[in-house]
């Protein structure tokens, strides 16, 4: 069976050794932060492909080089959170890598937000849950583990980041819009099995029923 984890940056990275190791991962966003501050998760991308999904800022890669990322890895995919039909017209990459940006399929459509006034006119409420979309509508795994999605619920902490970040926003998506796309995503694809960690506790009732999601919550 094949196996993926997407890795936010939510506190509970801290919980990481309670999920199995995966083939593929996905680093989401500014993740050099938390791969100075938790070795555990160094351990755990070691010897797995990787993915990154990154939105494209300026900027946005300069935790991972200061980290000595891309002397240690070899990330395969660069995943960007827009549609490919408005990649020309409404998206302006200011950061790459030496691979071949991917953008998202007309799948998405249907688990998107559409936004009056908004910049682009499909949207998902953060990269996390555009990196986990993509894992679900458009790769080929048997088994998705999520942790470090904590849907901006950190107590104490303004910041939804595991290892703190200024330079960092909540996305509009924080009041349930998150966690009704995963719900949905989870309850239509019932082939698929999920394994999720997260300190969060609002908006989940539902896909915590889901025969095929195993929800964990964690304190930090």
């Amino acid at each position: 069976m094949s196996s993926v984890t997407v890795l936010c940056r939510g506190q509970s990275l801290s919980h990481i050794d309670k999920i199995s190791k995966s083939d593929v991962v996905v680093l989401v966003n500014r993740f050099g932060d938390e791969l100075t501050k938790f070795p555990e998760v160094v351990k755990y991308i070691t010897d797995s492909e990787i993915y990154l999904c990154t939105s494209g800022t300026g900027g946005e890669l300069d935790t991972l080089n200061k980290f000595g990322f891309f002397d240690k890895f070899n990330p395969t995919k660069m995943i960007r959170p827009y549609l490919a039909e408005i990649a020309n017209t409404h998206v302006r990459l200011q950061n790459s890598i030496n691979v071949s940006d991917t953008f998202l399929s007309n799948a998405h459509k249907d688990y998107m937000y559409q936004i009056e006034n908004y910049k682009y006119p499909y949207t998902y409420p953060s990269s996390g849950i555009a990196a986990l979309s993509y894992v679900v509508l458009e790769g080929n795994f048997d088994v998705v583990n999520i942790i470090g999605l904590d849907f901006y619920e950190v107590k104490d902490n303004s910041s939804y980041y595991a290892a703190g970040d200024a330079h960092e926003h909540a996305d509009w998506g924080k009041d349930g819009h998150m966690q009704e796309v995963l719900t949905r995503l989870v309850e239509n694809h019932s082939d698929k099995t999920f394994n999720m960690i997260s300190t969060a506790e609002k908006y989940l009732d539902d896909v915590k029923q889901l025969s095929n999601m195993n929800f964990k919550k964690v304190e930090v």
